[in-house]
């Protein structure tokens, strides 16, 4: 009897455990710091800021889906909190920042022996090309579009959106890179990730 409550639950559960849950809140509530509260503000549509940087983390440690989550979450409550309407197309960018930056790390890392790999500098090229196809997909273009529809951005601003997605995608990389690097730090993810 005790095997299918387990199983029931493990069904219904996005997060699968508390401790993902619980570390996927802490990254939304990061990324509204970052990205509202910690941005610095260029006209009344552009903020250069971090906040994609621990949706991504989620999703890369955690798996889309649970990135997707923190993504959806930490823009719907940041626009509360800070006074935005919520842009449903903006949102839509940032789950898919959420979804295809853990899909492509997965896909980049599915013959590696080891999901969370920290062996060689090729593994930094790896969470390179899922920051950059993420943020393309859902700041490049899907936020951009967002921007325009809702606001009337000029479309040359997309032009000064690229820039800042790639010098974010270089330097959140080398961030994640970074904490992948930390022993402990990996010994307690892969513990949580194990649950």
């Amino acid at each position: 009897m005790q095997t299918n409550n387990t199983t029931a639950r493990n069904n219904i559960r996005v997060f699968g455990t508390l401790a993902v849950l619980t570390a996927s809140a802490i990254l939304a509530a990061l990324s509204i710091i970052l990205g509202k509260f910690l941005s610095i503000p260029i006209g009344n549509s552009i903020r250069i800021g971090f906040e994609n940087l621990p949706i991504v983390i989620a999703s890369i440690f955690f798996g889309p889906v649970v990135g997707g989550a923190t993504a959806v979450v930490a823009d719907i409550v940041g626009c509360i909190l800070h006074g935005y309407t919520i842009n449903p197309i903006i949102t839509v960018g940032a789950l898919c920042i959420g979804l295809i930056s853990g899909f492509v790390y997965r896909e980049a890392t599915k013959k590696d022996k080891e999901f969370i790999s920290t062996d060689n500098a090729m593994h930094w090229v790896k969470i390179f090309f899922s920051v950059i196809a993420a943020y393309a997909v859902g700041s490049m273009v899907i936020k951009s579009l967002g921007l325009y529809i809702a606001y009337g951005t000029p479309l040359q601003t997309i032009i000064f959106r690229v820039i800042t997605a790639s010098i974010s995608a270089v330097i959140d990389t080398t961030i994640i890179w970074g904490i992948m690097q930390h022993k402990g730090l990996m010994r307690e993810l892969r513990r949580i990730i194990k649950r």
